[in-house]
């Protein structure tokens, strides 16, 4: 006979969809409570500069290839339209360097994070054929990222469930009216129509973000200039003199149709002033 075993993480997501799967007060308040109480996000001076905090990169989740089926890793390189491909990771790093504000004591208070936390997006089914992650505009949009424990991230994956309403809710009240740099209200409408209004409404409580650093808003200026600049080279027919963002996307790009290039580059200067 063999013998079937259970992981210890498995059993607490069980739980967790068996309760809030509940009609009950509890399970109607404790989602709230439990993603403001481990979730981290952006604050609001993030979402004011740099709302789509990596615009050059789309997620593809079939770039880290497949042993198996022969299909080589191709993390890194640009796709058709010269997005550079991930997996999630450049999204999961992003935070990784700073520490967590939290409205009152906690174990995340003042700290960095550890392991098995994900990079959630809150929406993934959007006014688009594609998912939110797979449109370079929403894949790090700010209002679209939260930072959480595996096992709750993956609650929130359930379309459709309590717990993925009340996070999209959650960050709607957070983003929805809250000011950006003139030059970047255009870019934030055409993202925002593209979500649609949450079903229901949440009391906000008190919420973990990230503390920010200069160093912070000096690399997102830089990465995005970094391949700006390239396109630029490139349409001047000149060779790239740098590495752009990673190996794989600096000897990529200049294989890109020269028409797509040129799209890109349109789409990036949106981000600067």
């Amino acid at each position: 006979m063999v013998r079937r075993t259970v992981n210890g993480d498995d059993l607490l997501y069980r739980f967790f969809v068996d309760l809030f799967e509940e009609d009950s007060t509890l399970a109607a308040e404790l989602p709230a409570r439990m993603l403001a109480t481990m979730g981290i996000w952006f604050p609001l001076d993030v979402y004011y500069s740099w709302p789509v905090l990596l615009p050059w990169v789309v997620r593809d989740p079939h770039c880290r290839g497949n042993r198996k089926k022969g299909i080589p890793d191709s993390w890194g390189s640009p796709n058709a339209k010269g997005f550079l491909t991930d997996d999630n990771s450049l999204i999961k790093a992003l935070p990784k360097s700073l520490s967590v504000v939290t409205p009152s004591a906690s174990p995340l208070s003042g700290r960095r994070m550890g392991s098995e936390f994900v990079a959630s997006h809150v929406w993934r089914k959007v006014r688009h054929e594609n998912l939110a992650s797979r449109l370079p505009l929403l894949n790090s949009f700010v209002p679209n990222l939260i930072w959480l424990p595996s096992q709750v991230s993956k609650l929130t994956d359930r379309e459709g469930s309590l717990v993925q309403e009340t996070l999209q809710a959650m960050a709607w009240q957070i983003y929805r009216n809250a000011p950006v740099a003139p030059h970047l209200a255009d870019v934030v409408n055409e993202a925002w129509n593209l979500i649609p209004p949450p079903e229901r409404h949440v009391s906000l409580p008190p919420l973990n973000h990230f503390e920010m650093t200069p160093r912070f808003f000096s690399t997102r200026e830089r990465r995005l200039q970094t391949v700006v600049r390239a396109l630029h080279r490139l349409e001047r027919g000149q060779d790239l003199d740098e590495k752009v963002v990673t190996s794989r996307y600096s000897e990529g790009l200049p294989h890109v149709p020269p028409a797509e290039r040129d799209a890109l580059r349109d789409y990036l200067s949106r981000f600067s002033p």
